[in-house]
């Protein structure tokens, strides 16, 4: 009997620490949206952001044998992604969304044409090192992003509500008139916090290929940016919001996987399974679909999400 529990132990530990691990990518592009979403800017290049950030994790970790030297490089490619965005969505006032979804599309064609030629060789992958955990190991050890991630969430919070720049972030995002009135610089704040989303993403992205993968593949991210953008507003726009939906959605990612590879899904009276594996590989965005529809409804926006700002 003790053993019987001792196993269910490590079982349901193991799944809830492969649960963090698959949270962290979203996790971190969900912090870095709600932060932008405050100040008044959305951002739905998240997707496009976390695939730079992915390559260019794998390519110099390859490249130098140093996984954190990825990780860092990451960052500052998501930074360089977001100063794209920033540029043309806040200092140029163009819209949002149409320059999100061109930076989805220019970052998806980017990185495909790189890893392609980074494979031109002959190679047919290009593998990295992995990032060691932090403590614990196997399937029951975390990595220092996910513990990262998790250590952003109280920060995020505290800043949020309990600082002055608390405070000028979130009347940045309702009423700017009122915020740039006071003294502060709506434009370059705004344009600050997209560069803090970018290197958020960067920092999924890693997570995401070398973090849990290893490797890059073309479209790996797989819309987990846009599973981030409604993870935001399932969230209520609060830290710990976030964290709860990217579980949510996590559980659900590896709890279909385990399922298909323990062979329990259901067989017909012919023997073949009554659900295919697309079925399960989309079973955590139906929920989340689910999830944002039943709650989602009843939140409100920042008052001037979207909305251009003339600072003169």
């Amino acid at each position: 009997m003790n053993d019987f529990l001792s196993q269910a132990t490590v079982v349901w530990l193991s799944f809830l620490l492969q649960s963090l691990a698959y949270a962290t990518p979203v996790l971190f592009a969900a912090l870095g949206e709600l932060l932008s979403e405050r100040v008044g800017v959305i951002n739905i290049g998240l997707e496009g952001l976390l695939l730079v950030g992915a390559l260019t994790a794998v390519l110099v970790a390859s490249a130098t044998g140093v996984p954190l030297l990825g990780v860092l490089a990451a960052l500052v490619a998501g930074v360089g992604g977001a100063a794209l965005f920033g540029l043309f969505g806040v200092v140029l006032r163009r819209d949002q969304v149409i320059v999100g979804t061109t930076l989805n599309f220019l970052a998806l064609g980017l990185t495909g044409m790189l890893y392609r030629a980074a494979t031109s060789g002959g190679t047919s992958a290009v593998t990295a090192p992995s990032l060691p955990p932090i403590f614990g190991q196997g399937s029951l050890s975390v990595g220092g992003l996910t513990l990262l991630a998790l250590i952003l969430i109280p920060l995020s919070h505290w800043l949020l509500f309990r600082t002055r720049l608390g405070v000028t972030l979130r009347a940045t995002g309702e009423v700017p008139e009122a915020a740039a009135a006071s003294g502060s610089n709506v434009i370059g704040l705004r344009f600050f916090v997209c560069l803090a989303t970018g290197a958020l993403c960067g920092l999924g992205g890693a997570a995401l290929s070398i973090g849990i993968l290893n490797t890059f593949t073309e479209g790996m991210t797989a819309g987990r940016g846009f599973i981030a953008l409604a993870i935001v507003v399932f969230g209520r726009w609060t830290p710990y919001g976030a964290l709860f939906a990217a579980l949510l959605f996590a559980a659900a990612d590896v709890g279909q996987s385990r399922l298909q590879a323990a062979n329990l899904v259901p067989l017909g009276a012919d023997g073949r399974p009554l659900l295919s594996y697309p079925v399960f590989l989309a079973a955590p965005y139906i929920l989340t679909l689910l999830a944002l529809a039943i709650r989602g409804a009843k939140v409100r926006a920042p008052a001037a999400l979207g909305k251009p700002f003339d600072q003169g």
